[in-house]
């Protein structure tokens, strides 16, 4: 989920009429008449041009994107919105006047996405997401604003802090979720963030009394200090977890009497938080319990059940305390259970710590452990190979010193684990926990607020969170010897700026400024500045980075158009030689004009999805890795020589979060070739159809 906003590029051009549920959001029928409205804002700090048309720099220029729902042509360029339009902001005493000169496809009606520089006029840049605000339209000539009818503010359901059932994984193939206390402040996770957090695991929902799931027990999950910090991290790309249980307090599953009753207070966490994961946090008395879990893996079988039935996705995982030899014997009872109650468990996440006597190496401690569980999973789901057992699995240690006596993990262990879990492809990582990563006054210390061992601040954030990934795939042993690392023509880059923000998941819009490499005809081998041919050259790129495009993410919606066709009148492709699927490459632009990093016509095979590619679209100009800069590769993955951005496909009835999830999963340093042979393997059709991800491939 991402605030920040998507740009069409290249002006004026001719745009698809956008639909949402069937409900035209260029119908309007409710009048604001300059009304004030309360919302929330953010702040983007993108270049190129805006929806209505001209160049904007919101960096340095005062401005506001406006929703989406309040344009009421099919041609954003020409919507009267843009025609003498500003909004009045104001915040905490504070107002401004800024035009509107830009649209934003991810906000609801009454959200705003301020340029960086109007947004610092009412409130510091590290809020992130400010809620509270008031403001109204003003025009030149008084004329009254309307509220599409469509508009999501008069939809409980997608209210700001109450978004529906989640539709989509979030989640890479490896990433580091650490825990952080909900009884603390919510400004732990968004320091942490700054610091370079992703994901974190939010520990703990329990009942807060009579069957009703709370922070901690005595804090609403809508609270708004929490939602604004979950927010704030899925604004630079996040996410997060809700962990339900913990070792002390009432676990939820039993204090609800009922399978339908637990359930509606899974599913209403679920919708308030807008999540897509769930972790179950099961130690002591809560695990012995068996009516309570036989109760709850009932519960999650028949919300997962309800979530995939609508085309979504909700993944279930299981914190359970760990030997190093493993589990104990009631935990593996209850992950039995699970298993024949139907429920999809996507992770056994084992508690690393506190082994009951002193242990002289943790680190080794924690690795023995998750090699003795991946024999216990072997045993619970014998169909499983190897690499998905090792996927199943977490590992969460106390950092510092333990509870324990004798127990301390080192910074030097967390090493020692992390290169572990990369070298077995564990999935997550994690730790207890955020509020701990400081070093103590004293070290040796036991402490809720530091970890009590030699450390820098945030040392094991940093740690764990270099295992994060974007779904990347080993070098095709099929491909050519000899790869070599082509910079794209036109590219000053000798190699990648080293990037606090390695790992995309925003959505992104390529959006196509008219290149001046010119169009000829709709030939395929042979179009201009491509070689292409039956016997390509086939040169090797083995650090390409990989992005997708959506037909989401155009502005609007569904436009899917293309700055440079060659084959395509709009993006698309079957990744056939004859029909390959449109690709976006980076481009520069001087003196008004734009050159694409490779020429319209050029093509590519991806072995990690079995298809072809040819260049006719250019990335769009926003802010983050899924928003575009492709050109200058300064927010892709370190190593990284030339970046590609495939169109995935997607449609009206597909699912908007199931298309950005796939687009999280193909996204990643990879190998491609250029000018490729007409007679590579072939996987026929669009990357994303139908609510489905492609295949991808090793081989």
């Amino acid at each position: 989920m991402s605030f920040r906003n998507r740009i069409i590029a290249g002006g004026a051009v001719a745009l698809l009429a956008v639909t949402l549920g069937g409900v035209s959001l260029a119908l309007a029928d409710d009048p604001a008449a300059n009304q004030e409205m309360t919302g929330r804002m953010t702040y983007y700090d993108a270049a190129g041009y805006g929806a209505c048309g001209d160049v904007v720099d919101a960096a340095t220029e005062d401005l506001v994107a406006v929703s989406h729902e309040w344009w009421t042509t099919d041609d954003p360029n020409e919507d009267p919105i843009c025609d003498g339009v500003s909004v009045e902001v104001s915040y905490e005493g504070k107002s401004i006047t800024v035009p509107v000169r830009d649209q934003c496809p991810s906000c609801d009606a009454d959200h705003l996405d301020l340029s960086r520089t109007a947004f610092e006029r009412l409130a510091p840049l590290d809020e992130g997401l400010v809620q509270g605000i008031t403001w109204k339209f003003v025009t030149d000539d008084g004329r009254e604003i309307t509220r599409p009818s469509s508009s999501s503010s008069s939809d409980p359901a997608l209210a700001p802090g109450n978004p529906p059932l989640a539709t989509g994984s979030a989640f890479p193939s490896r990433f580091a979720a650490p825990y952080v206390e909900t009884w603390g402040s919510p400004s732990v996770l968004e320091e942490a963030r700054a610091a370079g957090l992703r994901y974190a695991t939010l520990g703990f929902v329990l009942d807060g009394g009579g069957c009703k799931a709370m922070f901690n027990g005595d804090t609403p999950v809508s609270d708004e200090g929490w939602l604004s910090a979950i927010e704030g991290l899925r604004g630079s790309g996040g996410e997060v977890i809700a962990s339900f249980g913990g070792a002390s307090g009432t676990e939820l599953a039993s204090a609800c009497g009922s399978v339908d009753a637990l359930e509606s207070q899974y599913r209403s966490v679920v919708d308030v938080l807008g999540l897509s994961r769930l972790d179950f946090d099961l130690e002591g008395a809560a695990l012995a319990d068996t009516e309570a879990y036989g109760r709850r893996n009932e519960a999650l079988a028949a919300l997962q059940k309800d979530v995939e039935g609508a085309g979504g996705r909700l993944d279930v995982q299981f914190t359970l305390p760990s030997g190093a030899a493993g589990l104990e014997a009631d935990g593996v009872e209850m992950l039995q259970d699970a298993e024949r109650a139907g429920v999809r468990v996507s992770l056994v996440n084992i508690m690393t710590m506190d082994y009951g006597s002193a242990v002289a190496d943790m680190g080794q401690a924690a690795i023995d452990a998750a090699t003795a569980l991946h024999g216990q999973l072997g045993r619970i789901w014998p169909s499983k190979s190897d690499a998905e057992l090792w996927a199943m699995e977490g590992n969460t240690p106390m950092i510092g010193v333990n509870d324990t006596e004798g127990e301390v993990f080192t910074t030097d262990d967390a090493s020692r684990l992390a290169d572990f879990a990369v070298e077995k492809g564990i999935q997550q990582l994690a730790f207890w926990s955020l509020g701990r990563d400081r070093a103590c006054p004293e070290a040796g210390t036991l402490s809720e607020d530091c970890s009590g061992t030699e450390q820098s601040e945030h040392q094991f954030l940093k740690t764990f969170g270099a295992v994060n990934t974007t779904d990347q795939e080993r070098v095709p042993a099929t491909l050519p010897e000899g790869m070599v690392d082509p910079l794209p023509a036109g590219s000053s880059q000798a190699s990648a700026s080293p990037s606090s923000s390695q790992e995309p998941s925003a959505r992104r819009a390529p959006a196509g400024p008219a290149s001046t490499v010119p169009p000829s005809g709709r030939a395929g081998a042979g179009s201009p500045g491509g070689s292409g041919g039956a016997g390509g050259s086939g040169k090797t790129i083995s650090n390409a980075f990989t992005t997708g495009y959506t037909w989401f993410d155009n502005t609007p919606r569904g436009s899917a158009q293309i700055s440079a066709p060659v084959i395509h009148d709009q993006a698309g492709g079957t990744g056939t030689w004859e029909d390959p699927i449109t690709l976006a490459v980076g481009h520069t632009t001087e003196g008004g004009e734009d050159t694409l990093d490779y020429p319209a016509g050029t093509r590519f095979y991806i072995p990690k999805v079995r298809r072809y590619f040819i260049v006719e679209d250019a990335c769009g100009d926003g802010g983050s890795p899924q928003n575009g800069p492709c050109h200058s590769l300064d927010t892709a993955p370190e190593g990284a020589t030339t970046w590609l951005d495939m169109y995935l496909g997607g449609g009206s009835g597909d699912s908007d979060s199931a298309a950005h999830a796939c687009a999280d999963r193909l996204t990643g340093l990879t190998t491609v070739v250029q000018d490729p042979a007409d007679d590579l393997p072939v996987t026929e059709g669009a990357l994303f159809h139908d609510d489905t991800c492609t295949t991808t491939y090793d081989d």
